[in-house]
This record gives C-alpha cells, structure tokens and sequence, in this order.
C-alpha cells in the first residue's frame, strides 16, 4: 500500500474521536476552517475526509445546521469496528475482542452446517485444491494464512448464502490487525492441515450436526488461546483478558 492521503488521515482521526466518544453522538461537527486549522490542512481535504465519514455512517449533514455526529454502533463499516478494536496503538480492548470471537463463533457453526447440506461436488472440488495448497505452503507463514483464509471463505460460498461470503469478507478484513492473535488457533503444519482435510470429508458426507459440534469445540479451546495472545501482544493482565471472555 502507498502512503495515506492526507484526507484519509484526517477522516481517521475523526472516526476515532467518533467511537472514542470524545465527539459525542448528535453534537455537531466543528466548522470546516476549524477543522482545517486543527489538522493543517486546507478546506478542501476537511471536506473530502467528511464525506469518508458519510460512508461510514458516522455523520449526517442538515441543512443550515452542520454536520451531524451519527451513533457509531449504527455503522457496519469494518474501519469503525477496528477502532473499537485497537483505540490507540499496540492496545486492544479485550470485551470488543470478545464480542468479536462471540460473532465469529456463530457464523462458522451455522455457515459450516449449511455448507453440509447445500455443498456441490464443485464445492467440495474447490476446497480439496485449497487443502492442498494449504499443506504444500507448510513453512511460507504468509502463504499458509493466505490460504486458510481462503479456506473459509470457500467453506461460505459452499452455504450458498451470499450474506455468509459478504461476513467472511468483512471479518478477514476487521480481523488484518491481528494476525498474530489468530495464528495461536490454527498452528501451521500437517496437523492443521489434516483436520481441514477431515471437514471436508465430514461436508462431503453431510454431517453437519457432527460439524456444528465440532465446530463448537473449536472455538471452545481457540477463543481463551486468542485473548490470551491478545492480552501478551498489549501488555494486559492476563486475568482482565480471561474475565472478558468467560463473561461473554
């Protein structure tokens, strides 16, 4: 990626100062040559950084009022979760995680038992290519998390649900931040790959309450491994981390 626009920038320091609160919900935004001022940039940029917050959903413009601040809870904007996610650098808030991976065990376990009923021998034909290219990129880190990502989303497409492939999309894309918490959950290596070669025998037979139970398990034993890596990635205690996830 080249180097950020000063407009992009200028829109995620308003993003945060959204979710943070600091900007609160309804209030209006400061007028543009304040916001320019603040921020040494021309109005040009001010305006262009807003209408990035009108994509997100954060802001609204009223006639011969301003700009209004939006509920950020309203936004389905992967940036927006992000910033609850990591508020300030090299920190993460353990209960935004753990709704994260609350959410991320629902979709799997549903997801999976529709791609048991729906899947087609073209589906099925798709992930075995994509074991193989799991197992064949044992030792290439990148190229291994490449894969299994792509893994998952063709576990969503085999549901025949497009919501499903659009919530892949979107938690790969909220979930780019920590890469080195989820890798505590899938260790590269032949085991690894051999268990995602055993899913697929288990869609390939249409066992999906098995693979909802399995599914569950997964998450039962990868969800407290997370926080913990989430918790010596920040510098949290560990016992703030573990409260967050059995509170959920």
């Amino acid at each position: 990626m080249g180097p950020r626009r000063k407009a992009d920038k200028v829109a995620d320091s308003l993003l945060r100062s959204i979710v943070s609160g600091e900007i609160s919900i309804g209030s209006l935004l400061p007028k543009e040559a304040e916001l320019a001022e603040h921020h040494g940039v021309n109005r040009s940029v001010i305006r262009e950084a807003i209408k990035l917050l009108e994509v997100h959903r954060l802001v609204q413009p009223r006639r011969r009022r301003g700009t209004e601040v939006l509920d950020p809870m309203a936004s389905l904007s992967p940036e927006v979760i992000e910033a609850m996610l990591a508020p300030e650098a090299g920190r993460l808030d353990p209960e935004v995680l753990a709704d994260l991976l609350e959410v991320r065990a629902g979709i799997d376990r549903q997801m999976t038992e529709l791609a048991a009923a729906r899947r087609t021998d073209a589906d099925l034909e798709a992930l075995e290519e994509c074991v193989d290219a799991i197992a064949a990129s044992v030792g290439e880190l990148d190229d291994y998390d490449r894969e299994v990502d792509r893994f998952v989303l063709l576990i969503a497409r085999a549901s025949h649900n497009r919501l499903y492939e659009m919530l892949v999309h979107w938690n790969q894309r909220v979930s780019r931040q920590l890469r080195e918490v989820f890798r505590v959950a899938r260790p590269m290596g032949a085991p690894h790959a051999e268990a995602l070669r055993m899913l697929v025998a288990m869609l390939r037979e249409r066992r999906g309450a098995e693979l909802s139970a399995l599914v569950d398990g997964y998450h039962a034993w990868a969800v407290p491994r997370m926080m913990a890596a989430a918790a010596l990635r920040a510098g949290t205690p560990l016992d703030s981390i573990a409260r967050a996830a059995t509170e959920e």
